[in-house]
């Protein structure tokens, strides 16, 4: 589906394949004619005649019949024949609005729904001439020939399929648009046709036609998994993730056993939780700046520096005073009480700052921490349907590698994001609560265990190896770690 193909090009690509078998000395004489013709043509304008629309009628004829011969003897010899039969008509209609040209300029339809000979000669001699030259892979010639003959054949859906493939070839993106829209206004249904569609919508980043597009190719082939693919692709692209979660739980609900699809949805929750990453942070540096009592503690607490330094100053000074004979060590020290006093002092002001900017900025703790609040459940709600959906898929395919590692990974992660909160404890908050939230990141750490051994035991991946070997570091395994080859 999305190496678009040219087979069917194959009808017209061997239309020619009999013209070896005519006979050489008819085609002589028809190389004569053909060319006779046309110059008699070329000769009539150069008269009276010249004022003549049937004058210009007949040379866009010749010039017609001379480009649609298949000789490519002849053909090689005015390679724009076609070209400029067509200016030929254009200027028979000019002297007379209701010549016979008019019919060779548009295909139209007879009243048994055939195309008129007039039309599907014009039309035949681009879609040949396009063809070969696609063959010779002159794509922008190619289309310029499939462009035309769009024109000349307006409700044909094969020209317009024609001009958007090869449009593509020729890294003419409009040019392809305009054959594709073409052919799914006139009702084309080609599913390949349709995604190709859909994908310079997707590139244009214009969503709304991309997404009418792809649902359009779903509706008219609605056991294509490609084009549900796609879809899923387009709304994660267009930062939909909610809208693309939402059409995978319909067809996991309705039954899909599709372990690929299942996994899917777990990756897109997964993904889901992690996006709120960034917004959880915001609102921890917001509390982390609101938290006044924090930063009066810290404040006090160099103060209390502060006054410390100043007291040793006090003792090293009396000492001065009454033990000359140490006087000389006495004052280095002092001299090292006072850097230390100074970068207090520098603390203490860039402290004193904080807290006026953060007075200035009043934050809103309260409202803050609902937000994160709300913030951490829609995580932690993200992160169980991720989990759900990945044991689903186990469940379905337990020596999936994919499943495995993946399970082993969102553990792996959450234990890591756990045991972050304990790296960035006092150690007053640790005393209260560090070895529970330290205990949490272990269990974690374990769950991962059995998954990344199961996914090891299916391939053996150097990504894994490292995963699992600090696992076992982590986990004090030293036996395993050995076993490793660590």
């Amino acid at each position: 589906m999305k190496k678009l193909t040219l087979a069917l090009f194959a009808i017209l690509m061997t239309a020619g394949a009999t013209f070896a078998q005519v006979d050489k000395l008819m085609l002589e004489a028809n190389r004569k004619a053909l060319t006779e013709t046309k110059k008699k043509a070329d000769e009539a304008v150069m008269k009276k005649d010249s004022l003549k629309s049937k004058t210009w009628l007949t040379r866009g004829e010749a010039y017609l019949d001379f480009a649609n011969s298949r000789d490519s003897v002849l053909t090689k010899t005015d390679p724009t024949a076609a070209y400029k039969a067509i200016s030929y008509f254009k200027k028979a209609l000019a002297i007379d609005p209701a010549s016979p040209a008019k019919k060779y300029l548009t295909m139209v339809m007879d009243k048994d729904g055939k195309p008129e000979v007039e039309g599907q000669k014009m039309y035949a001699a681009f879609m040949d001439a396009g063809i070969t030259k696609y063959q010779a892979k002159n794509f922008t010639g190619a289309l310029k020939d499939l462009q035309v003959a769009m024109e000349i054949a307006p409700k044909d859906t094969t020209a317009a399929m024609y001009t958007g493939v090869i449009g593509q070839m020729a890294k003419d993106e409009p040019a392809a648009k305009a054959g594709y829209e073409k052919f799914v206004q006139l009702g084309g249904r080609d599913a390949g046709m349709i995604y190709a569609l859909a994908q310079i919508y997707k590139n244009e980043n214009n969503e709304e036609q991309a997404i009418a597009t792809i649902n359009k190719g779903i509706v008219l082939h609605p056991g294509n998994k490609d084009l549900k693919s796609e879809k899923i692709n387009m709304l994660l692209s267009f930062k939909k993730i909610d809208a693309a979660i939402k059409e995978m739980e319909a067809s996991v609900a309705g039954g899909s056993k599709n372990v690929q699809e299942i996994v899917n949805l777990a990756i897109l929750y997964e993904n889901k939780a992690r996006e709120l990453d960034p917004e959880i942070k915001g609102y921890k540096d917001q509390l982390s700046k609101g938290n006044v009592d924090g930063l009066n503690k810290k404040i006090q607490a160099q103060k209390d520096k502060i006054s410390a330094y100043d007291d040793e100053v006090k003792r090293l000074s009396d000492k001065v005073k009454k033990d000359p004979k140490s006087a000389a060590s006495s004052k280095k020290q002092i001299g090292e009480v006072n850097v230390m006093k100074q970068e207090a002092n520098e603390a203490l002001t860039q402290l004193t700052t904080e807290k006026t900017q953060q007075a200035a900025s009043a934050v809103n703790t309260e409202e803050v921490t609902k937000k994160s609040d709300i913030a951490k459940v829609k995580q932690t709600e993200a992160m169980a349907q991720a989990s759900k959906y990945y044991k689903q898929a186990i469940e379905l395919d337990p020596n999936n590698y994919d499943v495995n590692f993946n399970l082993g990974v969102m553990n792996f992660n959450e234990a890591v994001n756990i045991k972050k909160e304990v790296d960035a404890m006092d150690m007053n908050t640790y005393k209260i609560k560090g070895k529970v939230i330290e205990d949490l990141a272990t269990d974690k750490f374990k769950q991962a265990l059995p998954y990344f051994e199961k996914a090891w035991s299916i391939k053996k991946e150097d990504d894994l190896k490292s995963s699992l070997r600090s696992l076992y570091q982590v986990l004090k395994m030293e036996d395993k770690l050995k076993a490793l080859g660590e």
